[in-house]
């Protein structure tokens, strides 16, 4: 698979708010104690990046189809023309995670007919699940495989999806053979595939337009399902 001309063809997280209320006996006054909920477990981090440090080892790079890299304290992707996908990888390797990161599009073309954010498991050439949404309101999960993307999960439109130039919240589960997208807090979608079970973390972004899409990403961490 040629790396740089790649083109591209919701677990509702309930928050359930629990209160343990234990009324005590007390002294016949009416009286009790309320005993708080547990607090969940600390996550276990494995990777965190707030791209402050221009030198903490993602790829860089200015290609003939886009390019990758640090921008204003965040990751630029970047991708140039009609069908142009770009990502750039952390140079890492992992196998199952939890990887949430803030995306902003910062440029896209009259329809935000686009698509951006996670990739796992990628192998060094592309190929990978990919978790995205886009500029104009939708949702998928993708399989690079072979050369090709084949939808796992095919486009579909939210409202839980902030649209155009703005900032949403992506968070992405890839443990085991199971994948899950999530945006600003909502569920998007969830699909099993069992084809990569290791292999690095990526930022993508695509564009279907013939004018560059420009994705800024920041606070990105990495944890333990």
């Amino acid at each position: 698979m040629n790396k740089r001309t790649l083109g591209v063809f919701i677990l509702l997280l309930a928050a359930g708010l629990s209160c343990a209320c234990n009324i005590l006996g007390g002294g016949g006054d009416g009286g009790g104690e309320v005993v708080a909920s547990p607090s969940p477990p600390a996550r276990e981090i494995l990777f965190q990046d707030d791209f402050s440090d221009s030198t903490s080892g993602w790829e860089v790079g200015d290609y003939e189809t886009g390019g990758v890299g640090y921008k204003d304290g965040a990751y630029f992707v970047s991708a140039r023309s009609n069908g142009d996908t770009m990502w750039g990888v952390a140079n890492a390797s992992f196998q199952d995670v939890v990887i949430e990161v803030d995306a902003t599009q910062v440029a896209a073309g009259p329809d935000d007919n686009n698509d951006y954010g996670v990739v796992c498991r990628e192998q060094g050439d592309g190929n990978g699940y990919y978790l995205l949404i886009s500029g104009d309101g939708g949702y998928a999960i993708l399989k690079a495989q072979g050369g090709a993307f084949a939808p796992l999960v095919d486009w579909t439109s939210s409202d839980a999806v902030r649209q155009g130039n703005a900032t949403n919240h992506i968070r992405a589960v890839c443990n085991g053979s199971t994948l899950e997208l999530y945006a600003n807090g909502r569920r998007l979608a969830a699909v099993e595939d069992s084809t990569f079970a290791r292999g690095d973390i990526a930022l993508s972004a695509t564009t279907y337009e013939d004018v560059p899409t420009e994705i800024h990403f920041d606070d990105l961490v990495v944890y333990k399902p």
